[in-house]
């Protein structure tokens, strides 16, 4: 097949961004004052760990069920991370995490997977209840609330990935108490990674484009030591991002992201991985996740009819003894994410359903 256009997995960014009027009130955590902007989420967590006071020799309870970045950040904190599995839930099991509990464990790392948010009022009193710290993992839960309390907002730290929920080039949000300075590093231009974002944007809408995209594009294997790296010489983001973060930002995009959310649920609930099985009031979904046996296939076929899935978190950090944790090593195996981003249409989704139902299973 020929001349599709490209479906990408993230959001990409809409030329006529750059006339728009920016927002004065933005959302949390943008409208707090002690909220600071770095390039990547890993570089706000690195740095929120030294603010709280953690350093060499302390321990945190940390999920096996990782991208691999964040561990790296703990690592290079100086950190031993303490891994727990997930439930049926999502939630980690607190029989689990007592077990894990010792003298130099300081701190609990949750994460809120693909925009579910996580009952962190709880996790929060618990936390409280035996003098430990709280990090909210909202990387990809940027806009997520849960019981009308926006995720992160329980945190000692928490993270955002801002680019995650709008195509900007760069961006994570980071609230610590006690406040961060904000990065040192020099601003720069970096006009390469706005023109991809673009670029995308235009693949999604030319086919020739896209095509041309798939023809010339080289296969780059996959290097988890460079996908997790931490980058601390360039904490800084992109001075687009800065100029644009009020410009695309829009808490509606929360009721577009559920909407093909729950448009693909209708269809392809036979396949949707059973932990994401309910999509809790508030949430912003990252992704949709559905299981697959045959999940390199199956990646491959979306490729080829112009989706652009996601290997979701399929390889962890090398700290992580996999044969551990039954239930992550699960995930890793199975899982495919879906889009389902704001700039998909009835089109596209169609699209994503009709080849995923005609693909490998």
């Amino acid at each position: 097949m020929k001349n599709l256009t490209r479906i990408n997995f993230g959001p990409p960014l809409p030329i006529g961004v750059y006339v728009r009027r920016p927002l004065y009130e933005l959302p949390f955590p943008l409208d707090d004052p002690d909220c600071r902007i770095y390039s990547l989420a890993r570089q706000g967590l690195y740095m929120g760990i030294k603010a709280l006071g953690l350093g060499p020799g302390d321990e945190i309870l940390a999920p096996a069920y990782h991208h691999g970045s964040e561990i790296e950040a703990l690592v290079q904190a100086g950190i031993v991370c303490r891994f727990y599995d997930i439930g049926p839930s999502l939630e980690p099991d607190e029989k689990e995490l007592e077990g894990l509990l010792g003298p130099r464990v300081r701190a609990l790392h949750l994460t809120h997977f693909l925009g579910f948010p996580q009952d962190a009022a709880r996790w929060r009193a618990w936390c409280d209840e035996r003098g430990l710290l709280l990090i909210e993992d909202a990387a990809q839960a940027w806009l997520s609330s849960r019981e009308g309390i926006p995720v992160g907002s329980h945190g000692d730290l928490s993270i955002f990935c801002l680019y995650k929920t709008f195509g900007l080039a760069d961006g994570a949000a980071v609230i610590c108490n006690p406040p961060l300075d904000p990065p040192s590093n020099r601003r720069s231009l970096r006009i390469d990674r706005l023109v991809r974002e673009h670029f995308i944007y235009l693949e999604q809408r030319w086919g020739w484009l896209a095509e041309l995209h798939r023809r010339f594009k080289g296969d780059r294997e996959y290097d988890p030591k460079r996908d997790f790296a931490l980058d601390n010489t360039r904490c800084t983001p992109n001075i687009g991002t800065i100029f644009l973060l009020p410009r695309v930002t829009d808490s509606r995009v929360q009721e577009t992201r559920v909407a093909n959310f729950t448009f693909l649920l209708e269809r392809l609930k036979h396949m949707l991985a059973e932990p994401f099985a309910r999509l809790h009031e508030g949430a912003s979904p990252y992704a949709f996740p559905i299981r697959s046996s045959r999940k390199e296939e199956l990646l491959d076929w979306l490729y080829r009819q112009g989706i652009v899935a996601s290997n979701f978190w399929s390889v962890p950090h090398s700290s992580l003894n996999v044969s551990n944790f039954p239930q992550a090593a699960e995930l890793r195996e199975h899982i495919v994410a879906l889009p389902v981003h704001q700039e998909l249409g009835y089109e596209e989704l169609e699209r994503i359903v009709d080849a995923v139902l005609s693909g490998p299973e």
